[in-house]
């Protein structure tokens, strides 16, 4: 299914340049990820910061109304609990720190107040993992993530994620704040009664538009 979503991504960016106005940009920042499970009714993060790099492009669709997909190269990451269920063992907290590739499918609207642009933008991430380190307290050495794999405890391969923000202009440099909520259960294999785990991320960023105008 993953494959899918990447065709159709790379589909659309190569065939919307050709019909529309154009402009492109960088940008890059910091950002706080998390690994989210619920335990007992409650829900519980294990945080850690990172950052991400991207280049991305702004379609113009009609008036305000554009296009934003981005192709982004991320530190992610943070810990959960296992185990939490079963009575013959005590739990293991698990951390990860590792590295994929993003593509924010993003429709922005942009509002321009005198020199400033503001713009809200939404739409479907692709979260492609591509290599990591993980570590279960208790144990001394780090591991490589093996995406895929079915042990615990790896992380799936794949995340689709719901990606929020807003940005501001100014003589084409901006700043922008987004957040990506993952929907899909990160673990690739757990234990009867043990809950899902999912991909949250926080960026704050600073780029440049190479707007023609």
């Amino acid at each position: 299914m993953k494959r899918y979503y990447c065709i159709i991504a790379l589909v659309i960016l190569s065939i919307l340049p050709s019909y529309a106005q154009v402009d492109f940009g960088v940008r890059a920042g910091g950002a706080y990820s998390s690994l989210i499970q619920r335990v007992q009714d409650e829900y519980m993060s294990g945080g850690r910061f990172g950052w991400s790099i991207a280049g991305l492009m702004d379609v113009h669709l009609y008036k305000g109304l554009s296009f934003r997909p981005e192709v982004e190269f991320v530190n992610q990451g943070g810990s959960y609990y296992s185990q939490y269920n079963n009575p013959l063992t005590s739990e293991a907290h698990n951390k990860y720190s590792y590295y994929s590739i993003q593509v924010p499918l993003n429709l922005a609207y942009t509002f321009h107040i005198t020199d400033i642009r503001l713009s809200v933008f939404a739409g479907p991430a692709l979260d492609f993992s591509l290599f990591g380190k993980m570590r279960t307290h208790g144990t001394q050495p780090s591991t490589n993530i093996d995406f895929g794999s079915k042990e615990e405890p790896n992380l799936k391969s794949f995340d689709l994620g719901v990606n929020i923000g807003m940005s501001v202009e100014y003589s084409r440099f901006f700043f922008a704040i987004n957040s990506v909520t993952g929907t899909l259960d990160r673990r690739s294999a757990k234990r009867e009664g043990e809950s899902n785990v999912f991909q949250n991320n926080v960026t704050f960023s600073l780029g440049y538009f190479f707007r023609k105008n």
